[in-house]
């Protein structure tokens, strides 16, 4: 009986331990995109000077945009795109200090097999002519509020953006449906 109380209080210690280190990291994520919020709006190198940036400078669809850190939370800017007139995927990581370029890698889309859900994704959104930045828009981004991802979704044969953003009152989810830029309520659970 004395080794299972024993048992019982340690596995007790060690949830509330982890519980604690759990939500202490919770905490500091949010510390950290507060102190990326700051930093970009010191430098105004904006998720969306950012995307309109690449998009003069690159052909093809923009996909994704992720407010993304490294493993010393460093944070940066990383955009995706899709290039089908050039055959490429490309992946860019800019600073949200500088809006220098960091980082560039690209992948060939060809396959023998299967054409890959992003690259007809991103070809129905050319042919709309339909873009991230206009789904930024649509939302109505407030100046005190941070975005945090993007990506473009093909579900049941709606496109749509969903985007997810960070203020004082906590994280949201949106989605906009790329076909009438009309917002799609999200339900809370």
């Amino acid at each position: 009986m004395k080794r299972l109380n024993a048992l019982i209080s340690f596995t007790l210690a060690t949830l509330i331990t982890a519980g604690t280190i759990s939500s202490s990291w919770a905490g500091s994520d949010k510390e950290e995109l507060a102190v990326a919020k700051s930093i970009i709006d010191k430098s105004g190198i904006t998720a969306q000077k950012v995307i309109r940036k690449v998009q003069q400078e690159y052909n093809g669809v923009i996909y994704s945009y992720d407010l993304d850190d490294d493993k010393n939370n460093v944070y940066f800017h990383e955009i995706k795109l899709i290039d089908i007139e050039a055959d490429k995927k490309i992946k860019l990581i800019i600073s949200i200090q500088t809006g220098e370029m960091v980082e560039k890698e690209w992948n060939r889309l060809f396959s023998w097999f299967f054409e890959d859900d992003r690259i007809v994704t991103a070809k129905k959104l050319a042919t709309m002519k339909y873009s991230i930045l206009d789904a930024i828009d649509a939302i109505k981004l407030d100046e005190s509020a941070l975005l945090q991802e993007i990506e473009v979704e093909d579900k049941q044969g709606v496109l749509f953006f969903e985007l997810e953003t960070i203020d004082n009152d906590g994280e949201k989810d949106w989605l906009v449906d790329a076909n009438n830029n009309q917002i799609i309520p999200v339900f809370k659970k």
